[in-house]
C-alpha cells in the first residue's frame, strides 16, 4: 500500500495543499479549498502545526540571489559519530543550510550553498579535517536544477546573497522564513517599515522571481520512513526515453491528493552522483519498493547504481516536506524550461 493510500481526512490534505502552495493564503481561501468554515480552518491549522511541527517559510530562487554554488555532499562514516557531535560541528557552519543524519549506505547528507566558488572549494577542502576522527568517505555533487521539490534556505544564509537584493529585502525574506503567516502588522513592526512599503517590497520580490513561493516545511511527518537515494547511470542512446518514463512515474505516483507528496525532492546532479531524491513512506518495504526497485527497473539498461539510506534525524535546518500538485508542477516546469 502506498503512502498516499492511508486514510487521512480530506480537510487535512486540502489545508496542507493550500498552505504548501501559499502559506499566506487568506483563511477564506483555505476554507474554500477545504470545504469548511474559517473557524474550522483555524482549528485545523493550529492542530496540524502542533502535530506535524509545521514551519511557514519562503522558497527562493537561489540563482536569482547569486547562489550559483549548490552542492549535495554525501558522507559515509567508517566510525559513526553521534548526531549531537555533528550538530556541534555544523551548527554554526555558514555554508551548510541543511544537514540530515542517516542510517544505511551513507551516514550524513549536507546541503551546501554559497555565491562564491572559492568559498565552496575551501569549505570542501576543510571538511575531511572537520570529520577526521570518524574515517570518512566524502562524495560531493553539484545540484544542477530541481525537477521537483526544494531544500529550504536559512534566513541567515539569505544575508550572504550576492545580487538582485538589498539589505531591507534580505531582512524581509529572513522574517518571512521565521513565520511566513505572521500578520503584516507584526512584520512591519519587527522590520520598522510601514505596511504599504512591506507589501510593495514583497510584491517586487515575487515579480523579480526571487521569492518563488511562500510555503511550508513539515518537520514531523506521520510517514515513518524517510528515504534518501543517490543514483549513477551509464547513459546510452535510448536513455532519454527512460528518463521520460521515470518522470511520468514520479508525476503520477500519488494517484489522489496525498497528505504529503511521496516524493519530496527530485534533482539531477553532476559529480559523484547523477541524481538525488528524497521520499517519505510509512515503512521500509514501501520505500524500497517504490523509490529504489522501481528506479532500478526503469533504468535496467543503464547499469544503474543506487546508494540509499534512511534519514533518521535533523542535524541542521529543516526538512523539505509539503504537499504540492505534482502534475501541475511538472507542467509548469516543462513550460518554464522550454521558454
Amino acid at each position: 500500500m502506498a503512502s498516499s493510500d492511508v486514510n487521512y481526512s480530506f480537510r487535512e490534505k486540502a489545508i496542507l495543499r493550500s498552505l504548501s502552495e501559499n502559506s499566506r493564503a487568506p483563511l477564506s481561501s483555505v476554507a474554500k479549498d477545504a470545504k469548511c468554515s474559517r473557524i474550522t480552518v483555524v482549528k485545523y491549522i493550529r492542530e496540524l502545526v502542533r502535530r506535524y511541527d509545521i514551519r511557514f517559510i519562503v522558497e527562493v530562487d537561489e540563482d536569482k540571489l547569486g547562489f550559483n554554488q549548490r552542492h549535495i555532499v554525501i558522507v559515509r562514516f567508517l566510525k559513526k559519530p553521534s548526531m549531537k557531535k555533528l550538530k556541534e560541528i555544523f551548527c554554526n557552519d555558514p555554508l551548510v543550510s541543511n544537514a540530515y543524519y542517516c542510517e544505511g549506505d551513507f551516514g550524513l547528507i549536507l546541503h551546501v550553498v554559497t555565491p562564491d566558488p572559492m568559498d565552496y572549494i575551501i569549505w570542501e577542502s576543510l571538511l575531511p579535517g572537520k570529520l577526521g576522527d570518524f574515517n570518512v568517505e566524502i562524495y560531493p555533487s553539484e545540484l544542477m536544477l530541481t525537477n521537483f521539490g526544494y531544500l529550504p534556505i536559512s534566513g541567515e544564509l539569505v544575508y550572504r546573497a550576492s545580487k538582485n537584493i538589498n539589505r531591507m529585502d534580505k531582512e524581509i525574506i529572513s522574517a518571512l522564513n521565521k513565520d511566513g503567516r505572521a500578520s503584516s502588522v507584526k512584520l512591519s513592526k519587527e522590520l520598522k517599515i510601514n505596511r504599504t512599503t512591506l507589501h510593495y517590497r514583497i510584491f517586487t520580490l515575487f515579480k523579480k522571481g526571487i521569492i518563488k513561493r511562500l510555503t511550508i516545511a513539515v518537520n514531523r511527518p506521520p510517514m515513518d520512513y524517510v528515504i534518501a537515494f543517490a543514483v549513477n547511470y551509464n547513459f546510452n542512446r535510448t536513455s532519454q526515453l527512460r528518463a521520460i518514463k521515470v518522470r511520468k512515474y514520479y508525476q503520477t505516483f500519488d494517484k489522489d491528493m496525498p497528505l504529503l507528496n511521496s516524493f519530496q525532492l527530485l534533482a539531477p546532479m553532476s559529480g559523484s552522483y547523477r541524481f538525488f531524491g528524497i521520499g517519505i513512506f510509512h515503512n521500509r518495504e514501501e520505500a524500497i519498493e517504490f523509490a529504489i526497485k522501481s528506479h532500478r527497473e526503469i533504468y535496467s539498461e543503464e547499469n544503474v547504481q543506487i546508494k540509499q539510506a534512511r534519514v533518521t534525524g535533523l542535524v541542521k535546518g529543516l526538512y523539505p516536506f509539503r504537499n504540492l500538485d505534482m502534475v501541475e508542477h511538472y507542467r509548469k516546469f516543462e513550460w518554464d524550461r522550454n521558454r
